[in-house]
């Protein structure tokens, strides 16, 4: 019986095809392209240069895109300066009807690999009330990071865990209840950013 389960949990799992990171990283970039040729967008650039020994001698232009009339953010892009096909960075929001942003796409490379991203997410975001939650999720659907704030039972709320500090009681509390529980876990719908 041991067997029959356990083969069941791999088969079930095996339907679930996350795509590659570099595939996810196209795809973000792809929803960015979408999204800012579906509305009147406005722009902020800045330049710089990244730190450390090995990034230290790349340079990146950076721009963030903003929806004209809600002033929403829906994208950032960071670019290589040398070769602006190269992204280094690229960040998407969507929003619901009511502009609730709902779930954010990430893909980061490291500057001198941009093809192959070190970093993916997926956050899948909830509102109860005044707060305002969001679960980080990776290609595979394991959880990196968890994040609330707002006001519950009449005393202010912020709750910001790593993935290993998610356990059985940094969960216990009544705050961490309200700000996740009824969250959608159904991250994998969104491994092809949409």
């Amino acid at each position: 019986m041991k067997t029959r389960v356990a083969l069941l949990c791999i088969a079930s799992f095996s339907a679930f095809a996350a795509p590659s990171p570099a595939d996810f990283h196209r795809g973000v970039y792809a929803l960015h392209e979408q999204q800012i040729a579906q509305r009147e967008i406005r722009t902020e650039e800045a330049t710089g240069n990244y730190e450390g020994a090995a990034a230290a001698r790349y340079r990146y232009v950076e721009t963030s895109y903003y929806e004209k009339n809600s002033g929403r953010l829906i994208s950032r892009v960071r670019r290589d300066a040398a070769l602006p096909e190269l992204v280094h960075i690229a960040e998407v929001n969507i929003y619901d009807d009511a502009g609730k942003l709902v779930r954010d796409f990430g893909s980061v490379t490291l500057p001198w690999a941009p093809l192959h991203p070190v970093r993916t997410f997926i956050n899948l975001h909830h509102y109860n009330g005044t707060l305002h939650s969001f679960r980080q999720h990776d290609l595979i659907g394991q959880v990196g990071y968890e994040f609330c704030e707002g006001s519950f039972e009449g005393k202010r709320v912020r709750i910001s865990l790593d993935g290993d500090d998610i356990n059985a009681a940094s969960t216990a509390g009544s705050g961490y209840k309200a700000c996740f529980d009824g969250m959608s876990k159904d991250w994998a719908q969104y491994a092809t950013p949409h």
